[in-house]
């Protein structure tokens, strides 16, 4: 019997200290658990709070990265374009740079041949004019005419008939009436004086000229001699007797054509300045049955009849070449195409020169 009590007995204390234990533990769990709830509910508050405000935080300077990087971008795309425009212009500019010393070389061999061409200048002679009287007025035009004075023997024959004061009848009716004076200022006659002068001044130095001057008479300047080329005194006196001639009376250009007849030696050229067909004829009288006259108008069918008729009795321009300058006159048309006919069966020529010549 004492062993069972004693038996029970150590089984009592057994619990009793696991009892006591297991309370004890409780105990501690209980003060545990208070601790920890009462901590930790607080620090997970304020770290959701804290996580929230960084996550604010990291999204606000998510956001400003974002445009930054987006400005970036664009500043980035913008200074690619400035670096292609940039290329560009260095590429035209290199082109231009490149023109620029092409045109350079250029101006350089211009100014080069520029100086050469001066510098031929300065050593070539300057042209000493073979004109016996100067006269800016008038050029050297023969190599644009045709026409060439040549020959060793030039008969210059000069119309200085009323006619050839103007270009129009009503003109030259008025004129008729006039003084001398307005008589040699007439248009038609200052061209043919200027006229008279080309041709003199262009008389081959080895030649020598007479001039013949006609309207209802005719008669030789100079004495009625020739003037050698080689004494300018002489051509020069030849244009002072043409100066002072008045333009007046009727054409007769066979009275010019005989009047060759008194030179000796005989020409072997002629040049003719006039304006149209003769209105007379040394053998006038006996065409009057074949020329209708009316008043003292000449007809233009007698025209023609007289300008035949002279050339048929004047031997004197047989076998020579002639030439003819025709001055303007109004109402003559056949005047052109009868003195281009007598001045091709010779070989010469006929000149119709433009308003202003010379």
């Amino acid at each position: 019997m004492k062993l069972s009590r004693r038996s029970q007995s150590n089984s009592l204390a057994f619990l009793d200290v696991m009892a006591c234990g297991l309370g004890a533990a409780v105990l501690i769990f209980l003060i545990i658990k208070h601790h920890t709830d009462t901590g930790t509910e607080p620090a997970l508050e304020d770290a959701v709070v804290a996580d929230a405000e960084l996550l604010s935080t990291l999204t606000a300077e998510k956001q400003q990265l974002t445009q930054q990087i987006e400005q970036a971008t664009r500043q980035l795309a913008l200074q690619e374009e400035q670096v292609k425009a940039n290329q560009k212009r260095r590429t035209e500019i290199g082109a231009k740079q490149a023109e620029l010393d092409s045109l350079n070389r250029q101006t350089e061999q211009e100014h080069a041949r520029k100086e050469s061409l001066e510098a031929e200048i300065v050593a070539i002679e300057p042209h000493q004019s073979e004109d016996i009287v100067e006269d800016p007025k008038i050029g050297e035009e023969e190599y644009l005419l045709g026409m060439k004075v040549e020959g060793r023997r030039i008969a210059i024959l000069i119309d200085r008939s009323a006619s050839m004061t103007d270009e129009l009848l009503i003109n030259i009716i008025s004129r008729k009436v006039r003084s001398d004076v307005d008589k040699k200022n007439g248009p038609k006659w200052q061209r043919t004086l200027r006229t008279a002068r080309w041709l003199l001044n262009r008389v081959p130095k080895n030649s020598s000229v007479a001039v013949v001057v006609f309207n209802d008479k005719a008669n030789i300047l100079n004495r009625g001699r020739w003037a050698n080329r080689k004494d300018p005194g002489k051509i020069v006196a030849v244009l002072d007797e043409i100066d002072s001639l008045v333009p007046t009376g009727a054409t007769n250009l066979e009275a010019g054509l005989r009047v060759l007849g008194r030179l000796s030696p005989v020409a072997t050229d002629i040049y003719i300045v006039t304006d149209g067909l003769p209105t007379q004829s040394v053998t006038t009288p006996n065409l009057l049955s074949k020329c209708r006259w009316k008043a003292s108008v000449v007809s233009g069918n007698c025209r023609r009849i007289l300008f035949d008729t002279s050339i048929a009795n004047s031997t004197q321009s047989e076998g020579k070449k002639v030439n003819v300058i025709l001055l303007p006159l109004e109402g003559d048309p056949e005047a052109a195409p009868l003195f281009w006919k007598w001045t091709a069966l010779t070989g010469g020529l006929l000149l119709v020169p433009a308003a202003g010549w010379p």
